[in-house]
């Protein structure tokens, strides 16, 4: 999800938070309460032990990273991600920016230090490259489209939800994406999407059982009966450089 809004100040710095116990990783932790509603986003808890599960080597080779934007002393933006090993693939959960840097380019300077990230994770995992970059983001959203036409990327043909939604008592919709990294394949085989958000949910989201929740329990239906998922009815004539 992005809380992003043309290039970032100059003298902007990214560190990798370590430590949830840092100055740096508590603002970056209360940077997300405040862009996200609390539907769409991990409890502050639970970000929290993502990060000590890190400083504590417990992830390997589910590796996650927090990566903070910091102009001076100030933190400006963060990102946070999740490498999928089963899936090869890198899941953005959230990018936020400070209002007052939106639309400098902050998000353009964090997301492909993650993209990086999540590609070393892909080799260390033994792979010749990361598949994709997964993310989730209001199908309105005009990033995306522009994700599509300069990056390749394919928004999956399917009614999303995140965790924090529940099919009909929603009125924004979302869609999830992915970017090509080492497969650009236009379609994807129907039991391969299944794995991807079934990943997404026990993985990235911590859902203990995702074929209990009434919005996984939806996408698993609405893929029955398909054999392959491509690009997103909404985007159809819209391809890369265009």
């Amino acid at each position: 999800m992005s809380g992003a809004g043309s290039a970032a100040p100059p003298d902007v710095v990214v560190i990798e938070v370590q430590d949830e116990r840092t100055p740096l990783g508590e603002s970056a932790v209360r940077l997300f309460e405040e862009t996200f509603d609390r539907r769409d986003r991990h409890a502050a808890e639970e970000l929290r032990a993502e990060i000590a599960e890190k400083r504590y080597g417990l992830l390997d080779p589910f590796d996650f990273h927090l990566l903070a934007a910091c102009h001076g002393n100030e933190l400006i933006g963060a990102i946070m991600g999740v490498y999928l090993a089963g899936v090869n693939a890198g899941f953005v959960d959230y990018l936020a920016v400070r209002p007052g840097f939106r639309g400098q380019g902050v998000g353009r300077v964090l997301r492909p230090r993650l993209v990086s990230l999540f590609r070393d994770d892909a080799r260390t995992a033994g792979r010749d490259d990361l598949s994709w970059v997964l993310g989730e983001v209001r199908l309105e959203n005009p990033w995306l489209r522009r994700l599509v036409r300069a990056r390749g990327a394919i928004p999956f043909d399917l009614d999303y939800f995140h965790p924090g939604m529940r099919p009909g008592t929603h009125t924004s919709r979302y869609v999830l994406y992915r970017q090509p990294f080492g497969d650009p394949s236009p379609e994807l085989p129907v039991g391969l999407v299944r794995r991807i958000l079934y990943a997404i949910y026990r993985r990235a989201y911590r859902v203990r059982y995702p074929l209990h929740h009434e919005g996984f329990q939806a996408m698993m239906g609405a893929l029955e009966g398909r054999d392959l998922i491509g690009l997103h009815r909404d985007f159809e004539g819209e391809v890369a450089g265009g």
